[in-house]
């Protein structure tokens, strides 16, 4: 069987040292189904959190699955299949090619579970014999090195070099490669710590937790007597406005004291443009 990976660098393949599988990958979840171990790993992937804070901040975690792949510019060149918990499975194809020399995250990976770091992309003005990648990648384009029939090229050109090549390939009945455009949707906060801003309707209480304001008492309005003689959001220090009381146990509770940023405010325009 194939597995098919999304990269936006396929100048690099020759500096691949490992195959990156999602937790939820249909080869993943057929490992599992064998192995507790692998089943285990693949579970607690799934609990970390899949946010793109999550993902940054986590440490980086893989498990061997004792699977290899053959490397789709050399039949005899094989590399390991991890599960990885960086890779997700709504993004791109749940599988990635790890480039150490040229990725970050790959290189920390790779040190970690002691994978080789082959440099394939030198700056402009190095020499291929002695540059080396130590404990930061290079992700700029350059000159191809250590990368065969791609030795000396741009990055720009070796791009197209692979592309043209793999695409006139087959495995299977498909081409071996297509060009494709991927869009990524990524986490955006839409709130603030700040005075300025649409308060967001919400209270916290200890009991029932976060709590609606209910439809009587809005708008929540800001309070007008407010200081900014100090850094930081001064509906944090407002005497009495966060005080309130719980609307479902009645209890103490706090109204939320970050605001909507202005561009969740001006998004409503219409509205009032439509129904004047």
């Amino acid at each position: 069987s194939d597995v098919t990976v999304y990269t936006t660098r396929p100048d690099t393949l020759f500096g691949a040292s490992f195959l990156a599988i999602s937790a939820d990958h249909p080869l993943a979840r057929a490992l599992s189904a064998n192995n507790p171990e692998i089943a285990a790993f693949c579970e607690e992937c799934r609990r970390q959190g899949t946010s793109l804070a999550a993902l940054e901040t986590a440490e980086k975690k893989g498990m061997d699955t004792g699977v290899k792949v053959v490397h789709p510019l050399d039949a005899s060149w094989e590399l390991p299949v991890y599960i990885a918990n960086f890779v997700l499975m709504d993004y791109g194809t749940g599988a990635i090619f790890g480039c150490p020399s040229g990725d970050q995250r790959d290189l920390d990976f790779a040190r970690k579970y002691d994978l080789p770091v082959v440099a394939v992309v030198m700056p402009e003005g190095e020499d291929a014999q002695t540059f080396a990648v130590g404990d930061t990648a290079y992700v700029d384009d350059g000159v191809m090195i250590n990368s065969r029939f791609l030795d000396g090229m741009t990055t720009t050109d070796a791009f197209e070099a692979v592309v043209s090549k793999l695409s006139a390939q087959t495995l299977g009945n498909e081409p071996q490669a297509e060009r494709k455009v991927n869009f990524r949707l990524r986490d955006w906060g839409i709130s603030r710590q700040r005075y300025w801003g649409c308060p967001i309707p919400v209270i916290h209480c200890e009991v029932c937790g976060v709590v609606p304001v209910p439809k009587k008492d809005l708008p929540v309005k800001l309070p007008d007597d407010v200081t900014f003689d100090v850094p930081g959001n001064p509906l944090d220090r407002h005497p009495t406005w966060r005080h309130v009381s719980c609307p479902q146990c009645g209890k103490d509770a706090r109204r939320e004291t970050d605001t909507l940023d202005t561009f969740v405010v001006s998004s409503w325009y219409f509205t009032r443009f439509s129904e004047p």
